[in-house]
């Protein structure tokens, strides 16, 4: 039985208690420092103005402790779910997300991601954090987990990954898919 999509709700539902900052605008903070040359110059150099997107993910990667690291191809999103990544089961991991911020500051970002096979569902949640934007790219670096084992977590999850900020802006919803298999 697959998810509807009214199931994904629960991922941009954001019931942990954070009270999101004021927002300023891109232009009130260059603003603030409007008599530093060097620094306006700095400011201005982290705009790139043909790409309108704030968020930008570079790579998103499943590195798997004593074995493959997984890169999800990002340029082919719809392809993505055709595709799993095969994972072995008991097999430790973590999940590391390399991404630009630019135009404005990104407060709280945070990435969901919806786990479903038949009947069973997971969604877990992650504060990234607050990202300036910067001409470099930024990482960040999950925890480790474990691959679930036995019979009944074998077989193939259809996952969904959205990243949002504190404004409930939603900068990137994908569908990608995990085979977990027998070590």
């Amino acid at each position: 039985m697959a998810a509807s999509e009214g199931d994904e709700a629960d991922l941009l539902n954001n019931d942990d208690g954070y009270k999101a900052p004021e927002k300023k605008t891109l232009d009130e903070l260059v603003k603030l420092d409007a008599e530093d040359a060097s620094l306006q110059r700095y400011k201005e150099s982290l705009l790139v103005p043909n790409d309108p997107r704030k968020f930008i993910l570079v790579k998103l990667e499943i590195c798997v402790r004593d074995g493959p690291t997984h890169e999800i191809d990002l340029k082919n999103l719809d392809g993505l779910k055709d595709k799993p990544i095969e994972m072995i089961e008991g097999s430790q991991y973590h999940v590391q997300v390399t991404f630009y911020v630019q135009h404005e500051i990104i407060s709280g970002l945070r990435y969901a991601q919806k786990t479903t096979k038949n009947v069973l569902r997971s969604v877990d949640k992650v504060m990234l954090g607050s990202y300036a934007p910067r001409a470099t790219p930024y990482v960040w670096r999950s925890e480790d987990e474990e691959v679930q084992s036995g019979a009944l977590f074998r077989g193939h999850y259809n996952v969904t990954s959205v990243f949002t900020d504190d404004d409930e802006q939603e900068h990137l919803k994908f569908r990608w898919a995990i085979k977990i298999v027998k070590s």
